[in-house]
């Protein structure tokens, strides 16, 4: 088993051969909600692991600015407030890898850390998150462009108050990711996001 919980290039590479020989040519290895230190740590083996390898294009960070209340099987113990000063000290040295950034927007302070995200080139997909449609509204407004694994760890739907799940359905200017599994979303569900 090869995960990016690892400090290691090589695992890095043996992932991305993996999915090669699965027909997929470039990755976009997710790095999970975790310690700062362990983040980079985890960064860093990503950033060797591109010296070696031109299939990996850089890095997805799922964290650590999460709704603890929608951590979903994330540690919600490592998640951080969403500040510029916490973002600095997550990315710092990782800029020109760091592609995308999963935040929940509805936390006091992730407006602004999603616009430096934006200002530094990177994009913001929102997830892991309790957000109302219009807190989600606020971070598409803000910068966001997507939403990580729709429906999965967010607000449910609801006719009432159809959350960020309802924004990635019905905004066609938000790119939305799911989890094609069978298990993490009904094949029915599947079939509502495509026809969306």
């Amino acid at each position: 088993r090869h995960d990016t919980r690892t400090s290691s290039p090589e695992a890095i590479l043996k992932l991305a051969e993996m999915h090669r020989k699965a027909g997929v040519s470039k990755i976009l290895p997710t790095v999970y909600a975790g310690h700062i230190a362990e983040m980079r740590q985890n960064m860093n083996a990503v950033k060797e692991a591109m010296k070696l390898s031109d299939a990996i294009l850089g890095v997805h960070l799922e964290g650590p600015f999460l709704n603890p209340g929608r951590c979903g099987a994330l540690d919600k113990d490592v998640f951080i407030k969403p500040t510029v000063s916490n973002l600095k000290r997550l990315i710092e040295g990782f800029e020109d890898i760091v592609r995308i950034i999963t935040i929940a927007p509805e936390l006091p302070g992730a407006l602004k850390v999603i616009e430096k995200c934006v200002e530094s080139g990177i994009r913001v997909n929102m997830g892991h998150s309790d957000a109302t449609l219009k807190e989600a509204l606020n971070g598409k407004n803000a910068g966001a462009t997507g939403i990580t694994h729709l429906f999965n760890a967010m607000r449910p739907f609801h006719h009432r108050e159809p959350g960020l799940a309802g924004a990635g359905l019905l905004d066609d200017d938000l790119y939305v990711e799911v989890i094609a599994d069978g298990v993490h979303l009904h094949p029915e569900t599947i079939k509502l996001v495509f026809k969306m």
